[in-house]
């Protein structure tokens, strides 16, 4: 007996070199997917070359849970050459498919499973003889994807639709045509196929797909950001180009400079000018943007600084993820300051997190920094439409011409708070003096030791005004909880299906989201952690970053950890096998 139909329940994957068209063939079907009314997530792989080089893009679809991570197995492979088969079929279910060109791959020289069912498809010459260049391969392969999985075609139809027609009429009908191809070969080739998994359309809430980038982008224009400056640099260089995109249709100024020391320093001054400006960069960027952090910092200027983590030291794995980089933020730049720092995990929080650090840069007039990684950066989720009715602007203590009547305006005055009312450039009796070095409350140049305590202690009492309105850590999952989970960023994902897996087996877990990082909420995680039975970690770094971190500020030690440094995210069936690993000792 072959395994039971799956239906809208699925794991896809496409391999091959750079130049096939493999991130956009990811996207179309994840879009397809998504039309379908399917839970959607999307991640791709590929290495940091101008061309070549094996890339992938799995996409997963569920219908009856929502999801944020791929899985380890895949249901349906289609490989553009012989790497892809040798690397992934392994990967395959059980009575999983193979889609291959036979003109192209030598499928006779591996050793494939005999429950897997293969599927030759020509790509290459259905797309030459109708006369398209060989990209187009990649939208054959969707359509015998479509056609195996018995799904409507006219769904994808609309997709193709939305993607190119601003690239005319002519290239969105050949694409529909390549759909038909690959589509119409399997069908009359293989009348009789018992494919295991079918995608079917169902009535289901509206849902949007975008990526991490996107999220951040979209809600930094909600947000009222007038002016980004970005040099390009993976994993963020998307949200460089997603705001040059809108830059009309929004009034806003976006620059790609000539290198990331520009890119900050444009964006401080934008904001010293009075309108909401962000940069974003990874950690070799942000190396060459510490010194203006520090400036910033002084002069008090609010900045929203996105930091998209990869795999280091130096140029480390340019387009792989990690998390090595969080003492890095902590501690970058000369000297004591306050920075805040926000960890989002999934496109949500990129959005709504994004927003708020908008407000709490302007609110507190410092470094805010999005703390991100290459996994929750590039992959794409499906959700339902952000909810915006509650989001207000709040651009802080700023002094009209009205307030500065009759005042001797000291632009960084003493205050209980640690917040001095600013006053943007232009406004009538607001002139004021700032600098990089230790200035008075005037802004002027002073080293006298007694006021430099007083400038430095002000600024300081931001991050405890700060404490009192910052959110707490989330917990996730089941209380009276056998086993807790700490983590942050991307990690919330698979963490938060592993505790579906784990509650199968009748374990209870749960998990705490640490999303605000710094200043770090130290009483609530010793409450947590006082409270827990056994305490596991996960965190992709080396060292043990938030391990250390909460060692730190709480004095607590951690049971065990999940580490992992290899430049590929965590899987939830991943982590699942390590905690019952670990539970078993």
């Amino acid at each position: 007996m072959g395994a039971r139909v799956e239906v809208n329940r699925l794991s896809w994957k496409i391999g091959g070199e750079a130049g096939y068209g493999i991130m956009s063939a990811g996207t179309i079907f994840a879009k397809t997917c998504t039309r379908l009314g399917l839970n959607v997530f999307a991640t791709n792989d590929y290495p940091s070359l101008i061309r070549g080089g094996h890339n992938t893009y799995i996409v997963r679809a569920e219908q009856d849970k929502k999801i944020g991570c791929h899985l380890e197995a895949v249901d349906l492979l289609v490989a553009f050459n012989d790497e892809s088969i040798s690397l992934h079929k392994d990967e395959l279910t059980h009575e999983g498919g193979i889609v291959y060109d036979g003109d192209k791959v030598d499928i006779k020289k591996f050793q494939i499973r005999k429950d897997l069912k293969l599927f030759h498809v020509p790509m290459f010459q259905l797309a030459t003889e109708a006369g398209e260049k060989k990209v187009v391969q990649n939208t054959v392969a969707i359509g015998a994807s479509l056609a195996l999985l018995d799904c409507e075609k006219e769904i994808i139809y609309s997709v193709i639709k939305d993607i190119f027609k601003r690239k005319g009429e002519k290239i969105v009908q050949s694409n529909i045509n390549m759909i038909d191809a690959g589509y119409n070969f399997i069908r009359q080739n293989y009348i009789d196929h018992k494919f295991n998994h079918k995608l079917k359309k169902i009535n289901s809430e509206k849902r949007i797909v975008l990526t991490g980038n996107d999220a951040i982008s979209a809600a930094a224009i909600k947000a009222g950001c007038k002016f980004v400056s970005i040099y390009p640099m993976t994993p963020t260089s998307n949200i460089l180009h997603f705001m040059a995109d809108k830059e009309l249709d929004y009034n806003i100024i976006v620059k790609q400079p000539e290198d990331e020391i520009a890119a900050i320093n444009f964006a401080i001054g934008a904001s010293h000018a009075g309108v909401r400006a962000m940069t974003a960069t990874s950690g070799g960027g942000f190396s060459l943007m510490v010194e203006s952090v520090g400036l910033a910092a002084m002069t008090e200027t609010p900045l929203v600084i996105v930091m998209g983590q990869r795999g280091g030291p130096s140029t480390g794995l340019p387009t792989k993820t990690e998390q090595g980089d969080l003492r890095f933020v902590m501690h970058a730049s000369q000297g004591d300051f306050p920075r805040i720092i926000i960890a989002p995990g999934d496109v949500e929080e990129c959005f709504y997190e994004t927003f708020n650090a908008f407000n709490i840069a302007d609110k507190y007039q410092c470094p805010v920094f999005i703390l991100v990684d290459k996994f929750v950066c590039e992959s794409m989720k499906s959700t339902k439409p952000f909810d915006t009715s509650n989001l207000k602007t709040d651009r802080g203590a700023i002094l009209s011409e009205k307030n500065l009547q009759n005042l001797d305006y000291q632009r960084f005055s003493i205050t209980d708070s640690g917040i001095s009312p600013r006053v943007l450039p232009g406004t009538r009796d607001g002139i004021f003096m700032t600098t990089s070095d230790e200035h008075t409350e005037y802004g002027l140049y002073n080293e006298e030791p007694e006021l430099r305590k007083k400038l430095m202690d002000k600024r300081m009492r931001k991050l405890e005004t700060f404490r009192k309105e910052m959110p707490l850590p989330l917990i996730y999952g089941d209380e009276n909880a056998d086993i807790t989970i700490i983590s942050w960023g991307s990690n919330k994902q698979p963490i938060l299906e592993a505790i579906e897996f784990l509650r199968n087996d009748k374990v209870k877990a749960n998990f705490v989201n640490l999303v605000y990082i710094f200043p770090f909420p130290t009483e609530r995680v010793i409450e947590i952690l006082d409270k827990a039975k056994k305490s596991i970690i996960v965190e992709m770094n080396y060292s043990g970053q938030m391990e250390g971190l909460i060692k730190e500020y709480t004095g607590r030690s951690i049971g065990h950890h999940i580490r992992k440094y290899e430049g590929v995210p965590f899987t939830s069936d991943e982590i699942y096998l390590k905690i019952k690993e670990i539970l078993k000792r």
